[in-house]
């Protein structure tokens, strides 16, 4: 028979283990935007904004976090280096932690009040500019990681 020193701590590592982050246990969807063809995958707890006029994206929210996909025509002819520039100039990026740009592919990432941001760009061959951006509390960035890994996989733009 177990003592009552171990029971209440073993029935409590117990009841702790069973208790995973309901994002864990969510299904994963997918957005693709009909104009663009920029395309994620997502996890379900998000739930869609309404849409704008232009049909350009979707904007997504949960209680803690927030996402957004779009795409935009590249008229100004911007690359991944010069675009990273100008996001670099903007004080809203004085946090940034994280920069990479690989081919056409921009990744930027840092804090921005009590949020981490994340945000995605592809530059497409064909003048369009993809965008994945999110945003979601610095207190639960280890909640989120394997989750925005995810996505960015996914995200794509013809």
């Amino acid at each position: 028979m177990l003592s009552r020193r171990l029971l209440f701590p073993l029935l409590g590592a117990c009841l702790l283990a069973g208790l995973e982050p309901l994002r864990a246990q969510e299904a994963w969807t997918h957005y693709r935007n009909g104009r663009y063809g920029t395309s994620v995958d997502y996890q379900e707890f998000f739930e869609a904004d309404p849409p704008p006029v232009n049909g350009d994206g979707q904007s997504f929210t949960s209680p803690e976090a927030k996402f957004s996909v779009y795409a935009r025509l590249n008229r100004g002819g911007e690359t991944p280096k010069s675009y990273l520039a100008d996001l670099l100039a903007d004080a809203d990026y004085a946090k940034t932690t994280y920069r990479n740009i690989a081919g056409n592919r921009l990744t930027i990432s840092g804090y921005r009040g009590g949020n981490t941001f994340y945000e995605v760009y592809l530059f497409s061959p064909r003048g369009v500019v993809h965008a994945l951006v999110l945003a979601y509390p610095t207190q639960h960035q280890a909640d989120y990681d394997a989750m925005v890994t995810r996505m960015a996989r996914s995200f794509t733009g013809p």
